[in-house]
C-alpha cells in the first residue's frame, strides 16, 4: 500500500468519523479514564517538567470523548507535540483542542519515517498508532522510527491491540466482512513487544493488559440501552465496565483486555 494511499485513506475516515464516532460515549470515557489512569501512573506530571512529548496520532483528539491531550500531562510545563499521518485528522484535532484554549503544534508525518531528529524527544505516546499498518513489516518500521526519536533516558509508551484477547478473531472478523469503521492491522502480543523493544535498545519497564471491555458484547448492549428512555441502563453498564477493569488489571488478564499497554526506556549510551 502506497504511503499517499494510507494518508488519503485516514483522511476519508477522519471524515466519516464526524458526528458518527465508533465507540458509544460510555465507552469512548471509559476508555479516556483507563488511558488516563495509566498515563498518570506510569508518567506522572511531575515527573514530565520541562519534557519534550510527542503524540504520535490524533485520532481519539480529532474526534472522541477518548482524547487524553485535554488531560494529560496537565499542569507539568511539558512541550507537548502531536502527529498524524492523515492531515485533515490533525487538522480537526487541533481545531477542536484551540476551540477549549489548547495549542498543540500538528505535525502531519509517516510512523515509518518521521521528520524528527534523533533522540528528539523525551517521551513518546504511542497510542494504538502502529497496529493499522498491513505487514509486521511496517509495524516493526514505524516501532523502530519511533526508538529512534526517543532521547536516550527518554521513554516510550506503547499500546498495542491485544491479539491474546478472546474477541480479537471475531473483530477481525467483521472487519474483513465491513462491519468495522476502519481498517485494523498487524500487532504483536506482549513478549514480542519486549523481545523487539530490546533489539532496538529498549528496555521493558512495565508491561500491562489493558482496556478489560468485551467490545461486540458491550456496543451491543449499550445500542441496547440508548434505545430504552433515560439513561439508567448506560450507567449501570459504565459501572460494570469499572469493575471489569478493576478485576482485569488485578489478574493481568491477558485474554479480556483489547491492548496491551508497554513502558519502554532507552538506555544512556
Amino acid at each position: 500500500m502506497s504511503d499517499e494511499f494510507d494518508s488519503r485513506y485516514w483522511d476519508s475516515v477522519a471524515e466519516t468519523m464526524q458526528g458518527r464516532y465508533h465507540l458509544d460515549p460510555v465507552m469512548a470515557e471509559h476508555k479516556r479514564r483507563v488511558h488516563l489512569d495509566l498515563l498518570r501512573e506510569w508518567l506522572p506530571g511531575e515527573r514530565l517538567a520541562g519534557a519534550r512529548i510527542l503524540k504520535t496520532d490524533v485520532f481519539e483528539e480529532a474526534h472522541g470523548p477518548d482524547q487524553v491531550l485535554l488531560d494529560w500531562p496537565g499542569n507539568a510545563k511539558a512541550r507537548v507535540f502531536a502527529m498524524d499521518l492523515s492531515p485533515r485528522m490533525g487538522a480537526l484535532a487541533r481545531d477542536r483542542m484551540r476551540g477549549v484554549g489548547v495549542a498543540v503544534p500538528m505535525i502531519a508525518a509517516d510512523n515509518r519515517a518521521l521528520p524528527f531528529r534523533d533522540g528528539a524527544f523525551d517521551v513518546v505516546y504511542s497510542c494504538s498508532t502502529l497496529d493499522h499498518f498491513d505487514s509486521i513489516g511496517d509495524l516493526l518500521a514505524g516501532l523502530r522510527e519511533t526508538a529512534r526519536v526517543v532521547a536516550p533516558g527518554g521513554a516510550l509508551l506503547l499500546t498495542l491491540d491485544n491479539p491474546e484477547t478472546r474477541f480479537y478473531p471475531l473483530v477481525r472478523a467483521l472487519e474483513r466482512r465491513g462491519l468495522v469503521q476502519f481498517k485494523l492491522g498487524e500487532t504483536l502480543p506482549g513478549d514480542e513487544i519486549a523481545k523487539r523493544a530490546h533489539e532496538l535498545g529498549l528496555s521493558l519497564e512495565k508491561l500491562r493488559p489493558v482496556y478489560h471491555v468485551p467490545r461486540v458484547v458491550v456496543t451491543a448492549a449499550l445500542r441496547a440501552a440508548r434505545a430504552v428512555p433515560g439513561d439508567a441502563l448506560a450507567k449501570r453498564i459504565d459501572r460494570w465496565l469499572s469493575a471489569a477493569e478493576t478485576k482485569g488489571r488485578a489478574r493481568r488478564d491477558r485474554k479480556t483486555a483489547w491492548y496491551t499497554a508497554a513502558l519502554l526506556r532507552k538506555g544512556m549510551t
